[in-house]
């Protein structure tokens, strides 16, 4: 990081990348369940002085896109400032504004400032007494990296380059009687497209972020230490984590389907109704245990498969203001269902193989007391895209 920070300075006036990379994924949230050897972080950073306004961003048919936006300069002599930015091809103009090229930052800044860095690192290990190969790879917006040791030993490191967009503090529920204050950055992550893409406009697909909302995925994660029912969700969740990849080499049909990131989406539904004071939860018991909570995980994924939709967590969930009131994500009204971007044909076949996952979990789960009205509002409510 210091190596990158020291080749922004040298090379791209006004690019400031932030002193700490924040350390995300599945490491990060207590849900690592194989050999500590990938890893995956947020490289935070900023154009300093410069002024942008989020632009919502629309498809061929008009209709908003949940969590994508472009990012427009407000003032256009500020890009004077950044002329080595601007050479790269960083700032665009369209229809006679001016845009920040997330593929220009991607490929012509950040490959290049990560090349430097990584040279630099290498005549230094020429020096010393610790030997390794490090690799670099580009899977937009990611920027992965393979450490290979003289032992032949190797770990890998998926950096995303995320900028910061905005800071919110939030009084987060930890218990049913009280808040606590949490701070909040939101990031934006350079997801210009690189394939076909039919329902987004050609003349876009150089221009587009995601709001990132790894900061609150996080949090949710967070509640759950020192919480004993959150804990027993948080794993269930590793235990069905487990399973897909025990299962994905057979292969089973739900487990070539769902990744990491599902699994967690369901976990943080569970924490979201189970556990969060509301009407849902009222008149019921807390959780008895991890017996109970893959009982809750199982029905909802049967759900999930059956439906063929599992909703993105932060965009359009009708629920999120109980546990983030007022936050940027519990203001976006419209739902995107994370198997969208999936082959349809395995969406469909996916509801096959969960017979044989609750065959493998038999005597690890129960269903006898689930509460009937999460059930419900999960399936009629959360489920509806």
């Amino acid at each position: 990081m210091k190596e990158l920070r020291n080749q922004a300075q040298k090379h791209f006036e006004g690019l400031v990348i932030h002193d700490d990379f924040i350390r995300q994924a599945s490491a990060r949230q207590g849900l690592k369940i194989n050999e500590p050897d990938e890893f995956d972080a947020l490289i935070p950073f900023d154009i300093e002085g410069l002024r942008l306004k989020e632009v919502r961003l629309t498809d061929i048919s008009d209709q908003y896109l949940p969590g994508q936006i472009r990012l427009r300069v407000v003032d256009f002599a500020q890009i004077e400032r950044y002329p080595s930015l601007n050479r790269a091809g960083v700032f665009e103009m369209k229809s006679g504004t001016c845009l920040i090229n997330t593929r220009a930052l991607q490929e012509q800044v950040f490959k290049s400032l990560m090349d430097r860095a990584l040279h630099e690192l290498t005549l230094r290990c020429r020096d010393s007494s610790e030997k390794y190969i490090i690799k670099r790879g580009s899977r937009p917006p990611t920027m992965d990296m393979t450490i290979i040791e003289s032992d032949g030993k190797s770990v890998k490191a998926d950096f995303v380059p995320a900028l910061i967009l905005s800071q919110e503090s939030i009084y987060v529920p930890i218990n049913p009687s009280s808040s606590v204050p949490i701070t909040f950055k939101r990031y934006g992550l350079m997801k210009w497209v690189n394939k076909k893409n039919t329902i987004i406009d050609e003349e876009d697909k150089n221009f587009i972020w995601r709001s990132c909302s790894s900061s609150y995925e996080r949090c949710m994660f967070d509640l759950c230490d020192g919480n004993e029912e959150r804990s027993y969700i948080r794993t269930a969740c590793r235990v069905m984590k487990a399973l897909v990849l025990q299962l994905r080499t057979r292969p089973n049909q739900a487990a070539v389907l769902l990744s990491s990131y599902h699994l967690k989406t369901i976990a943080m539904y569970c924490i979201l109704l189970l556990t969060v004071p509301s009407k849902l939860t009222s008149h019921s018991a807390p959780l008895n245990g991890v017996r109970e909570a893959l009982g809750y995980f199982l029905t909802f994924l049967d759900l999930v498969l059956e439906k063929e939709c599992l909703p993105d967590f932060f965009l359009g969930n009708e629920y999120l203001n109980k546990i983030f009131p007022g936050s940027y994500f519990s203001n976006i009204q419209i739902k995107y269902n994370l198997f969208d971007k999936e082959d349809p044909a395995k969406v469909k076949a996916a509801k096959h193989g969960l017979p044989e996952m609750k065959n493998k979990l038999a005597g690890c789960f129960e269903f006898g007391n689930l509460n009937p009205k999460v059930i419900t509002f999960f399936r009629e409510k959360t489920l509806s895209v």
